[in-house]
């Protein structure tokens, strides 16, 4: 069997001109592996035929070239050249015409191009399909898959992959501010806000081996989540992430807006700058931490010599946990500072344990004094189904840094560069870098028009 697969172009209607793209041949004898197109045979299938339409494109549009807006005189050609058109379904070169500039235009410039090839001309679709599978795989990874799908022509290495990713990144964060007003459309009544620190091995070991990233998410009251994630450097890079996310969900002064964190001095101090009127709430999930770690020093004190010792420790942490589920924070504030003085006057006979009950007691009233106007009735919000604990900020941290850049790839990172990649890695997860190439690209994956559908229905 032979199939002849046959390409026909109209420049004009009535005028078709056949070019042949490919022929396949298979035997009679029919197998699993021969049935239907093998990837090889698809990927030259591909190659040829968008050979042959680039081509009749371009020399389409150079014969079509419009006479000078002021003028109305022809331009003249000053030559031709050569450039290479980079698509996912491989390579074309292509003879650019080069016309003179008009005189009456004023420029400086004496000759242009007449096509977007001044520089290395890559199409759009290959840009976003290398920067959505680099953002999830690793890149060496993610050019060995898309090698195994997309033509000859058309792979790339490791460091080409790279290099696309961090210019998505660039422009991403050249137009944060555009794309985020561009996605609010309607106001946010409420929302939450949850951020914490992830770690990250630095590429260069001095002057610091690891350095932190602010990640976390921003739920409206839907539960879409809104991811976004800045290097901590000192500046306003993670109160700049923050804000533009506040944007993209809609986020106005009308907003009520609840902030998350584990009580952290930094992120305290990022979300006094962000948002100083904002309610901010401790995570209870590190309290109840704290309080079982003085749990366990306690069931460490000898319960047979002991016993009553130990007893009234128990008890008295136990009592403090339910105080601050229940929103009396100062009473339990006191009362802790009172075990610590117990712990002090009981140490006539020493105990080790209990020694190092009193240094826990110690560090946990001051975390709890720092964060006394972060903690709210517990139960009663709990009751209400609000949220208490970040646990969708650590989800957040896991999936923005954890997985891709420290888990399962044990990778080095620059902190000047990694941003760009982190904001491709961002809208990938949120599922708006389709919508970023819609913006800087007239023509790129066009939503489909569902409003009559609607009405029909």
């Amino acid at each position: 069997m032979r199939w002849t697969i046959k390409l026909i172009f109209e420049a004009t209607p009535g005028s078709p001109v056949e070019h042949e793209v490919g022929l396949i041949e298979r035997a009679e004898e029919i197998s699993p592996a021969s049935v239907g197109l093998t990837i090889a045979e698809g990927k030259a299938l591909l190659a040829s035929l968008q050979e042959q339409i680039v081509t009749a494109q371009v020399q389409q549009h150079v014969a079509n070239i419009k006479p000078c807006r002021r003028c109305g005189k022809s331009f003249r050609t000053k030559g031709y050249y050569h450039s290479t058109l980079r698509s996912v379904y491989g390579r074309v070169d292509m003879r650019i015409r080069r016309l003179c500039t008009c005189a009456c235009s004023g420029s400086l410039a004496q000759s242009f191009s007449s096509l977007f090839t001044n520089k290395s001309p890559i199409t759009p679709e290959l840009r976003f399909l290398t920067a959505k599978m680099t953002a999830l795989l690793p890149f060496r990874k993610a050019a060995d898959f898309l090698g195994e799908l997309l033509p000859l022509s058309a792979q790339a290495t490791a460091s080409t992959v790279r290099n696309r990713t961090m210019k998505v990144g660039k422009r991403l964060q050249k137009s944060a501010q555009a794309l985020a007003t561009v996605a609010s459309n309607d106001p946010c009544k409420e929302l939450i806000v949850g951020f914490d620190g992830g770690y990250v091995r630095n590429r260069h070991q001095r002057p610091e081996r690891n350095f932190e990233v602010i990640a976390g998410k921003a739920l409206d009251r839907d539960g879409h989540a809104t991811r976004f994630a800045s290097v901590r450097n000192g500046g306003s890079g993670p109160v700049s992430a923050i804000e533009l996310a506040l944007q993209h969900c809609g986020a106005n002064e009308a907003t009520s807006l609840t902030v998350l964190t584990d009580g952290d001095a930094g992120l305290r101090a990022i979300q006094k700058r962000l948002a100083p009127l904002a309610d901010h709430v401790l995570d209870w999930f590190h309290i109840s931490m704290r309080f079982t770690n003085l749990q366990q020093i306690a069931k460490g004190i000898n319960a047979v010599v002991d016993g009553g010792v130990r007893g009234h420790a128990l008890a008295e942490i136990d009592r403090g946990k339910w105080r601050l589920w229940n929103g009396h924070t100062e009473l339990e504030i006191e009362a802790l500072m009172q075990l610590e003085r117990w712990t002090q006057a009981s140490r006539v006979v020493p105990i080790p344990s209990l020694k190092k009950l009193g240094h826990m007691l110690l560090e946990t009233i001051r975390y709890l004094k720092l964060n006394a106007g972060s903690m709210p009735d517990y139960g009663k919000r709990y009751r209400a189904g609000q949220r208490i604990s970040t646990g969708f900020v650590e989800s957040a941290v896991n999936e923005i840094i954890a997985k891709r850049m420290v888990k399962k790839q044990q990778m080095r990172w620059n902190r000047y560069t990694v941003q760009k990649f982190l904001d491709v890695r961002v809208h990938v997860l949120n599922g708006t870098l389709e919508d970023a190439f819609r913006h800087w690209h007239k023509g790129f994956r066009p939503v489909a028009d569902q409003t009559p559908q609607l009405l029909s229905a």
